[in-house]
C-alpha cells in the first residue's frame, strides 16, 4: 500500500500537471467546460458512433442553423445576429468551443428566447445535418414515447410516411371501408394540419399518434393536395390492417400485398405463396409500394421465400466491415414461379432490403419507381436534457453491387421503371408487372416438345 504522505504529492503533481496545459491547447483536446451539455453530448456521441464519420464543420454547421432558425421564431432579427462566420478548423473540441461561444451570442442577442428550445435546436439541426432518416433528435416529451406499444385505438383508416426529413407526412395507402375513404382522403395527400397543430416537421410515429384516439372521437386533418389545401374533420373508428392481402388478377397472376414488416407477416406471405400457387397463379407480384419497413427479421424471412441460399445485403459499420445478411433457409419455397416486386418512393428499410435481396440473387425483377431510400440501423441514445438521438451506426448495402443504399438519391432502382401520375386512371405500374408476367408465363407454358422442335 503506498503511504499517505506519498499519494498527496503524487495528487499534487497530477493536479499541477493539467493546470499546465494552455488554455487554448484545452480547447483543441478536450471537451469544453460550457453549460450546453447536451449539445456537447449529441455532438460527441454523433463524431463518435454515426456510420458516415461527420466532421465537425458537419454538424457545428447544421447546428448553427438550427439556433438561427430557433431565434428568429423568437423575434430575433439579421440584425440582432451574430453574422460574422466561425473559423472552423476541423479539431474536434476546438469547433466546439467556438459554436458554444457563438450559441452564448445568439442567446443574448435573443432575450425573449427560451435557452433550452436554442440548444434543443442546435442538437435538432446536427442530427438533420447527417441527411438520412434513420438519425433525428427527440426532444423530452417526444422521447416518452418512443419505441413504446400503443394501447389499442382508433383511427381514420390510413397509413402514412415521412418521404424526408424536410418532408411533411404523406398518406401512401387509404385503407378500405374506414373513415378515411368515406371522406375521400387519397394516396399522395399530405398531412400538415392535426386540430389545427402544425405537424410538418414531426416524425411518422408522431403524426399517427396524433390522429389516433378514441372510437367515435373527431379529429380535424388539413391535407395539402398538389397546390390546394383541404380540411377534413372525420370520425374516428376501430379498424384493422391486415398484415398481407393476396388475390389472383387477370386469370392467373398472383398479387400480395404486404403494407408494413411487423408481428407475423413473414408467415402470412409464405401462407399467401402455397395458396395463390395452389389457385394456380403462374406468376406473383409481391406488392411493396408504400410499406415503410419494419422487423428486420420479418424482411430477411420474406426475402427468403423467393431465394433459396445467398447474401441479401451486406451490413456495414463505420470501420468498413462488411457483415453479409443471409436468407433463413427455413423460409424457402421450392417451386418458384416468375416474380415482379412493386415498390415505390415510400417503399423504405425493411421493404428495400427484400427488394434488393431478390434482385441480387436472381429471383425476381423490381419494378415501380425509386425507392425512398430509408435502410440502415439505427441506435438510440439517452441525452442530459432527457430527450433521445437516434443515431446511424450502420449502413446498407446492395449485395452484387456493393452500392450504399441508405441516403438522398439512393435506394432501389428499379429494372424497370414505371411512373404513377396522381391523376392516372388505373393502376399503371401493377398493369406493367402483370404485362411482364404475361410473357414470362407465355413461355414457361409452353410444352416441352414445341421447345424442342423450335
Amino acid at each position: 500500500m503506498i503511504p499517505l504522505r506519498t499519494l498527496l504529492p503524487l495528487v499534487a503533481f497530477i493536479a499541477a500537471a493539467c493546470s499546465l496545459v494552455p488554455a487554448e491547447l484545452q480547447r483543441e483536446l478536450l471537451p469544453s467546460n460550457t453549460s450546453y451539455k447536451t449539445a456537447e453530448a449529441a455532438y460527441q456521441v454523433l463524431i463518435e458512433r454515426h456510420v458516415d464519420k461527420p466532421t465537425s464543420t458537419t454538424l457545428i454547421t447544421g447546428a448553427l442553423d438550427g439556433v438561427v432558425t430557433e431565434a428568429k421564431k423568437e423575434g430575433a432579427t439579421d440584425n440582432a445576429l451574430p453574422s460574422s462566420s466561425l473559423n472552423l478548423t476541423g479539431s474536434t473540441w476546438s469547433d466546439f468551443a467556438k459554436f458554444s461561444d457563438r450559441l452564448d451570442a445568439v442567446v443574448a442577442a435573443t432575450p425573449n428566447a427560451d435557452k433550452t428550445l436554442l440548444e434543443r435546436a442546435a442538437v435538432d439541426g446536427m442530427a438533420k445535418s447527417m441527411n438520412e432518416c434513420h438519425t433525428y433528435y427527440l426532444d423530452p416529451t417526444r422521447a416518452k414515447n418512443f419505441n413504446q406499444p400503443q394501447p389499442p385505438v382508433s383511427g381514420i383508416g390510413v397509413t402514412i410516411n415521412k418521404p424526408s426529413t424536410d418532408a411533411p407526412i404523406e398518406v401512401v395507402r387509404v385503407i378500405p371501408g374506414t373513415p378515411a375513404e368515406r371522406a375521400g382522403i387519397k394516396n399522395g395527400d399530405k398531412i400538415v394540419t392535426v386540430d389545427g397543430t402544425d405537424v410538418t416537421n414531426l416524425q411518422t410515429d408522431e403524426v399517427a399518434t396524433k390522429v389516433k384516439g378514441p372510437e367515435g372521437s373527431s379529429v380535424t386533418i388539413g391535407i395539402l393536395r398538389a397546390q390546394t389545401t383541404l380540411s377534413f374533420t372525420l370520425n374516428r373508428a376501430r379498424f384493422s390492417v391486415p398484415l398481407e392481402t393476396d388475390s389472383i388478377i387477370d386469370g392467373n397472376i398472383g398479387r400480395i400485398e404486404v403494407p408494413q414488416l411487423v408481428g407475423a407477416v413473414a408467415d402470412e406471405v409464405s401462407n399467401a405463396v402455397k395458396r395463390l400457387g395452389a389457385n394456380g397463379a403462374g406468376g406473383l407480384v409481391l406488392d411493396l409500394r408504400g410499406d415503410p419497413g419494419g422487423d428486420l427479421s420479418a424482411a430477411v424471412d420474406i426475402a427468403s421465400i423467393f431465394v433459396r441460399q445467398g447474401t441479401l445485403v451486406y451490413q456495414t459499420g463505420r470501420d468498413g466491415n462488411r457483415t453479409p445478411l443471409d436468407v433463413n433457409r427455413r423460409f424457402y419455397i421450392d417451386s418458384q414461379k416468375p416474380l415482379v416486386v412493386l415498390v415505390d418512393k415510400h417503399s423504405a428499410s425493411g421493404a428495400e432490403i427484400i427488394a434488393a435481396g431478390i434482385r441480387a440473387n436472381g429471383a425476381g425483377v423490381v419494378m415501380g419507381t425509386q425507392t425512398a431510400g430509408c435502410v440502415g440501423t439505427g441506435q438510440p441514445r439517452d441525452l442530459p436534457d432527457g430527450g433521445l438521438l437516434l443515431v446511424t451506426i450502420t449502413k446498407i448495402q446492395d449485395a452484387k453491387t456493393g452500392a450504399d443504399l441508405n441516403g438522398p438519391g439512393k435506394g432501389i432502382v428499379p429494372d424497370q421503371i414505371v411512373d404513377q401520375p396522381t391523376n392516372a386512371q388505373g393502376d399503371p405500374q401493377l398493369d406493367a408487372a402483370v404485362a411482364y408476367l404475361r410473357t414470362k408465363v407465355a413461355r414457361t407454358s409452353v410444352a416441352p416438345e414445341l421447345l424442342l422442335a423450335a
